[in-house]
């Protein structure tokens, strides 16, 4: 039987950091979403105007790659931040089904409600990629 002890410093492991290849794919990634962001006045205007046809392919047209954009943005985060990138890409993708439904129900209180609060989680997934770019 053979036994033994070390006593010695091991070196301390470095936190993962992001790479400039990393940081520049999140940055390709969050000017599609920026670009979105940047529309979504479009939808307020419909939801405004009761437009709820236009509204409802608004959400589906224009905004459709937004859930895909979010998933490739998410999936080069760090692995500790990936968590709260999917419950905010959850959150907004829930937000816009719900202006779906209500554009289809017409019922202007709920999709005023979701629009607000997806605009809130779409601003706090965006800053995401402050974090990154500190590392």
């Amino acid at each position: 039987m053979l036994f033994l002890a070390s006593c010695g410093n091991a070196p301390q492991a470095q936190p993962p950091t992001y790479t400039p290849d990393m940081v520049q794919r999140l940055e390709s990634y969050t000017n599609n979403i920026q670009g979105m962001r940047d529309r979504l006045g479009e939808l307020n205007d419909l939801i405004q105007e009761k437009d709820w046809i236009y509204a409802d392919n608004f959400i589906h047209g224009p905004l459709g790659t937004l859930r895909q954009d979010m998933s490739l943005f998410n999936r080069n985060l760090l692995p500790q931040d990936q968590r709260q990138g999917r419950e905010l890409a959850r959150e907004i993708s829930r937000h816009l089904e719900a202006i779906s439904l209500a554009a289809q129900n017409s019922d202007y209180a709920a999709a005023t409600k979701n629009y607000r609060e997806m605009l809130t989680d779409l601003d706090a997934f965006l800053d995401l990629l402050p974090n990154a770019t500190e590392s």
